[in-house]
Formats: C-alpha cells, structure tokens, sequence
C-alpha cells in the first residue's frame, strides 16, 4: 500500500508506527541521489529543483511504500494500471514515476543553466559565468548519481523494484538520463570557454583604460608646457635691472615673443599628440 506524505513529521510517525527504524533527518541532508537496500527496506532519496530546494524520499517494505515528494503522479498511473495488481507493481511503477520525476526535474534545471549561458556568451561577465559553473557541476554531479542509481536497481535485482515490468519504459529512461549527463559534461567545455572570453574581454577593457590613461598623461604633459613656457618668459622679463636696462623700450617686441612662444609650444604638443596615435574609445 503506497502512503503519500508533504510533511517530514507525519513521515517520520508513519515510519516508527512500521518499525522502520532510519535516519531521515541525515538522508534529507546528502546533496546527491542515494539508495540504501538493507533489512528487507530500500530507501531512495533524491534531492530536487525548486523554489525551496526539495527533497524526495521512497522508503519500500515488504507490505508498504512510504513516499515523502512535491510531486504528483496522477495522471501517470493510468498508464501502468494493470501492471498494479502485479506482484511488486506498487513499488515497481512508484520507483519508476520517481526516476522520471527527477530526471525531468534535473532536466529542467540544465535548460535554466543553459539559457543563461547563452545569455552570457554575448556579454561573459566572469562572476557570473563562475555562478552558471558551480551550478552546473552540481548538477552533474547529481546527473552522473541518478545514472549510476537507475544502473543499480537495475543489475542488483531487487525485489521491491522488478525492471521487468517497465523493462522498454526502462531501457528509454536509462538512454535518456545518459543523454542528459553528456549534455552536462559538454557544457563544462563551454563554461571553460565562456571563462577565457571573459578574460580575454577584461584584457581589452584594461588595455583601453591604459590608454585612457596614458591619453590624459599626454594631455596633463603638453598642458604643463604650454603654461611653463609664458611663466618662464615672464619671470625672466620681470627681473626689474633687466627689463629696466633692456626691455623697458621694447615692450611691443616681449609681448609678440611671449605670444609666439606660447603658440609654438601649443604646435609642438599638438605635433606630439600626433605622432603618438592615441585615440580615446568611449
């Protein structure tokens, strides 16, 4: 008989009123798919997706299945309802519609990943890109458990779950679940690759702040010695026993020097801009 449960307490009675005894608050903290087949119980746990991180859990006996899950199987059962009167076809299509819940579930996650990495190839923000990585080598590392379990149950031929039953429905799970953790492995490649063209842009965009910097360095420079020179010139025209023994009658003459020095250096700094070929990108 199968019992459904949304809550952990009234799983949790149900279990110690079969005298199922487990650790179900260590189970709800592994991160990664776990099967557990000891005293005539198998356990299967599956963390899932979600708005709150779920959490999956089938605890089969001998006489019941106990099922801790968000997810709905209704409309699933009408497709395996004869093979529910079957020896073990509780427990059988239970651990199946669990499998392809949460293969589903990781599924949907990958596409999530996905699309933000397509987002991110236009514009590779590197932090952004290390989150899209953490969060797609965790989920591989969930994909490559769930393979691994659907391999068990099936070699280990267990009692409580006869692949037999399902053994075409199986065959296709089993294919696709591999599909999927190939389309994660791949995508770590890509990561990899979403990374150096996130360097490769912050190279670009410390190049262009160098030469931003060197621009204004340039124009600080040719600034400085165009405002030097007309000082110069004046501090020495200012000294009062040369400008009263020399320039007192030749004032005229300074004023035109001054403005030709000024204007010269104003050339000079411009020619020298020049022959640098800086451009400023905005």
């Amino acid at each position: 008989m199968i019992h459904s449960f949304t809550k952990l307490e009234d799983l949790k009675k149900a279990l110690s009123s079969a005298k199922i005894q487990r650790d179900v608050n260590s189970l709800l903290k592994l991160e990664l798919p776990f099967f557990d087949y000891q005293d005539k119980v198998s356990i299967l746990y599956f963390p899932i997706y979600g708005e709150n991180d779920g959490k999956c859990l089938i605890v089969i006996s001998k006489k019941d299945i106990f099922v801790y899950t968000p997810a709905s199987f209704g409309n699933h059962w009408k497709s395996y309802k004869q093979l529910l009167t079957k020896s073990h076809g509780e427990s059988t299509i239970m651990t199946f519609l669990m499998l392809k819940f949460v293969l589903k579930n990781y599924s949907e996650q990958f596409q999530r990943i996905r699309d933000r990495m397509n987002e991110l190839e236009s514009s590779p923000i590197l932090d952004y890109v290390e989150d899209s990585g953490r969060a797609l080598r965790r989920l591989t590392d969930k994909m490559e458990s769930l393979v691994e379990l659907i391999i068990i149950l099936k070699q280990r031929e267990i009692k409580q779950f006869d692949t037999n039953l399902v053994s075409f429905d199986y065959e296709i799970l089993s294919t696709e679940a591999r599909y999927w953790l190939e389309r994660c492995r791949s995508h770590i490649y890509r990561i990899a690759s979403l990374r150096t063209k996130s360097e490769m842009q912050s190279n670009r965009e410390l190049n262009d702040t160098m030469t931003r910097l060197t621009v204004i360095m340039t124009v600080l420079t040719i600034v400085s010695i165009v405002v030097s020179v007309p000082g110069t010139i004046g501090a020495v025209f200012g000294i009062p026993a040369l400008s009263e023994a020399y320039f007192s009658s030749h004032t005229p003459f300074l004023v035109i020097i001054l403005i030709a020095a000024t204007a010269m250096s104003i050339i000079f700094g411009f020619l020298y801009w020049k022959s640098l070929g800086l451009k400023y990108k905005r």
